[in-house]
């Protein structure tokens, strides 16, 4: 159930394992209103989350360029990444503590090296940048569609614009229950994303659905704005803190603010695509602020959803209510970039009833 990332990843590694293999999704694979969507996502392994989350990253960063090779699509652009902001900073300090404890390649650059090699940034004079080498940004809907595709040349079937209302267990199987019908299965996994709401009994917590806004600015300097000079970035600063990604387009960059609000939604089939003026505003007086190589006034504002838990961890699974149904969900933003990684821990959960691989606060 579900063919964002975490579920096309998910059926493209059962697929690889021998599973018989089918895809629900109430939209198409990929759409532009969950968790897949945006134009550009973030791949690091330089990780404030912490250490548990290292081996899923470099797990996931084999199968994706595995994923590459096999498709022929070119989807993840190794770039380099960067955390700016004081050394003080809880994040940028639980960056520096997080990678050295797993040996991650990272460099620790002071305010002037930062200036010097990266003026896509306006740096203070107390503030650091960490750079994490390996580290890049996504074509998140050209990601999915290669998993889509290489799930489909495994055998596995997709059944887009067929909404899932609910599942009906019984003795021998579990019946996935829509609106023309059910169908039966011997095991069933819940990969929702920002739908998970209706299925919250199975995963043990309330997943909420937020909405994201990305705000793009036209760049001033097009050959310092790209990928081979523009890293991705985490800004950390007293003015308020972002993600920010390399040009993509030709001609804009895009932010993520973290410090405005993302507000719940009531259905995300009705995700609003209007957005506060005070929201643009704020978010350009943030990169008028902090990105000098950007015009002030925002020439795109998009919004998409992900499901967020009350702790920001994901939830991997097996249902309490019944052993044949697996949970993939509440990624709070995290999963994109480990989403094949995810899916090799739903493969044993399927396959074996294994949850031992699954990192500890994933269950919790």
């Amino acid at each position: 159930m579900g063919g964002g990332v975490i579920g096309a990843a998910s059926a493209w590694r059962l697929a690889a394992a021998g599973c018989n293999v089918t895809v629900f999704d109430s939209a198409n694979v990929p759409n532009d209103r969950g968790a897949s969507a945006g134009e550009s996502r973030i791949f690091r392994t330089a990780y404030k989350e912490g250490t548990e989350y290292h081996p899923l990253l470099k797990a996931s960063l084999n199968h994706w360029n595995a994923l590459e090779e096999s498709t022929g699509l070119k989807f993840l652009e190794m770039c380099g990444g960067l955390t700016i902001g004081r050394e003080d900073h809880p994040d940028v300090a639980a960056v520096i503590t997080s990678a050295q404890q797993v040996g991650a390649d990272i460099e620790v650059l002071d305010a002037k090296q930062t200036r010097q090699l990266y003026p896509q940034h306006r740096v203070d004079d107390d503030e650091v940048a960490v750079r994490d080498a390996v580290a890049g940004v996504f074509r998140p809907e050209l990601t999915v569609r290669a998993l889509r595709t290489a799930a489909e040349t495994l055998g596995a079937v997709f059944r887009t614009y067929s909404p899932v209302l609910g599942l009906r267990p019984t003795a021998s199987q579990v019946h996935v229950e829509m609106a023309d019908g059910s169908e039966p299965f011997d095991r069933v996994v819940v990969a929702p994303g920002p739908w998970a709401k209706a299925f919250a009994h199975y995963v043990g917590e309330r997943v909420t659905p937020k909405e994201l806004v990305g705000v793009w600015f036209r760049v001033l300097d097009q050959e310092a704005s790209g990928p081979q000079r523009m890293p991705i970035a985490i800004r950390r600063h007293e003015s308020g803190g972002f993600s920010s990604f390399p040009m993509l387009d030709g001609f804009s960059v895009k932010i993520l603010p973290h410090h405005l609000p993302w507000n719940e939604v009531d259905d995300v089939s009705d995700l609003s695509r209007f957005i506060d003026p005070s929201f643009v505003r704020s978010a350009e007086r943030l990169a008028t602020d902090l990105l000098p190589l950007v015009e002030p006034t925002a020439i795109r504002v998009s919004t998409w959803s992900d499901g967020f838990t009350a702790t920001g961890v994901p939830k991997v699974g097996i249902s309490q209510e019944d052993e044949r149904i697996v949970f993939a969900t509440g990624m709070s933003g995290q999963g994109f970039k480990m989403a094949p990684g995810v899916g090799d821990l739903v493969v044993s959960a399927v396959k074996d009833g294994s949850t031992e691989a699954i990192p500890e606060s994933f269950k919790k």
